[in-house]
């Protein structure tokens, strides 16, 4: 493999996905296959490239391109920078000051925030985290501390939905209009192609009408109204979506073919001015996309879109318009054009098997479930092929600890237990001293034993490895 690598007539593409992220070192991890690529000068190019694979679809786009996470801005910007909030706030329209310098919580550290009443109202939305969350008995006790109020927006009743004090119903991808982002850059739209049961709407939709509710003395500080008194007795929802900004394309420049629930319930077209406010982030940076209206035109477009024309190959010239003439290669996010190459130490796991505990446990997907199953597992098909999460281990694992392929089993680390049944076959083939259990089983959580230890730089979960111990039940 090694020489594949050091073949300069040898053009590679390294793919991983989100099981290399899960580690208290997943960004190191990268940061590795990164460094190969570049010391080896496949980046770039045709059939020469490190490429992560994302753990769903528009897991760039719908989270990490618009700003999602606790410490992000849209267009790759952050909070903690001050001219990223500056910039943020100029294009919200917000008084200087609103963006706060520090990040919100992160995914586990909310569990650990609602178990020490430090955060008592939570809404959860395309998430199932009391399934999907590692050490869930960490956050058992937030969601039955009555003190706190946990809402939930889904179409299905998934455990962390059963778990809510307000579940709200909530439409799919074809009954709303909207966007999605993937891997190789591409934004692509879709129409709403049907219309919502009963009494769902979409996210956008729960947000618009949620903002309705708030006055802004409500939620400003006086010091900030004051920088801009014009907000005074307005709404949420005034200064957001009512702003001149987001609301300035009307109902006729939607589409007559299809349904819009948004813009019908709103008067306007909350997509396009939503979409064209977030591009105004990116334009002129390094990650520009193009206008609205475009991308109902074509199959998606691959950012940066500079004069209607998508980057195929990031950082090169005669590919990347962000690259100059002359410079071969530009990599434009530093200040001089370099990439950087990290040398990186080991670091040992933040837990190891021992002689209390003497397997690791791994988890993960099965190719027929999605995730927590919430919409695979009630496909008959992918069903009745893979009812249940199986305890896959080594035959001579199995042996030595007296059981054999369905008997059942308790698997118990330091945080929690659960029962599943041996698997000593099959497609996956555990090595010795490794089991592996997947946890798109709500009826077997396994994320009861997982350990929420996390990457300190990317706050990602090491779900791949932690100390379990097995007896037979």
């Amino acid at each position: 493999l090694a020489e594949l690598y050091a073949d300069p007539k040898v053009k590679v593409v390294s793919f991983w996905t989100m099981g290399f992220n899960q580690h208290t070192r997943g960004t190191w991890a990268n940061n590795l296959v990164y460094n190969i690529h570049l010391l080896t000068g496949k980046i770039a190019t045709p059939g020469n490239s490190p490429f992560s694979l994302t753990g769903q679809p528009s897991a760039c786009g719908t989270a990490r391109e618009v700003g999602t996470f606790s410490h992000r801005l849209p267009a790759d910007m952050v909070v903690t920078n001050p001219k990223h909030r500056a910039h943020a706030e100029h294009i919200w329209k917000l008084p200087e000051g609103t963006i706060p310098e520090k990040p919100g919580y992160h995914a586990v550290l909310q569990n650990r925030m609602l178990k020490d009443g430090k955060l008592n109202a939570y809404w959860v939305m395309v998430n199932n985290n009391m399934q999907a969350g590692a050490n869930l008995h960490e956050g058992y006790a937030g969601y039955r501390n009555p003190e706190n109020f946990i809402v939930v927006s889904d179409a299905y009743p998934t455990v962390t939905a059963v778990a809510a004090d307000l579940i709200l119903p909530t439409a799919m991808w074809v009954e709303k209009e909207g966007a999605y982002g993937n891997a190789e850059r591409r934004t692509h739209f879709w129409h709403q192609l049907v219309t919502a049961p009963g009494e769902a709407r979409s996210d956008l939709w729960q947000l618009m009408e949620f903002s309705k509710r708030f006055k802004i003395e409500e939620v400003w500080p006086e010091e900030l109204i004051a920088k801009k008194p014009s907000v005074r007795g307005k709404t949420l929802y005034d200064v957001l979506y009512r702003n001149g900004q987001v609301d300035k394309f009307p109902l006729a420049e939607v589409s007559p073919d299809y349904e819009n629930s948004e813009a019908k319930a709103f008067g306007f077209y909350p997509q396009k001015g939503l979409f064209e406010e977030y591009a105004a982030f990116g334009r002129g940076h390094g990650h520009d996309l193009a206008p609205f209206d475009e991308y109902h035109k074509v199959r998606g477009l691959r950012w940066p879109v500079v004069d209607g024309k998508e980057t195929l190959w990031r950082y090169r010239e005669g590919s990347d318009p962000y690259v100059k003439a002359g410079t071969g290669y530009q990599f434009y996010g530093n200040t001089d054009n370099k990439a950087n190459i990290f040398a990186l130490p080991y670091e040992p796991p933040a837990e190891a098997p021992d002689k209390d505990f003497p397997f690791w446990l791994s988890t993960g997907r099965v190719l027929e479930h999605w995730h927590s199953g919430s919409m695979t597992r009630r496909v008959p098909e992918l069903h009745r092929a893979v009812p249940n999460a199986l305890c896959y281990m080594h035959p001579e694992d199995a042996k030595e600890l007296g059981l054999r392929r369905g008997s059942e089993v308790q698997v118990e680390s330091r945080r929690g237990k659960m029962h599943s049944r041996v698997e000593t076959r099959g497609r996956n083939k555990p090595p010795r001293g490794l089991i592996f259990i997947p946890w798109f089983d709500a009826s077997q959580l396994i994320n009861k034993v997982t350990l929420d230890a996390t990457d300190p730089i990317s706050l990602q979960t090491d779900f791949k490895k932690c100390a379990v111990k097995i007896t037979k039940v």
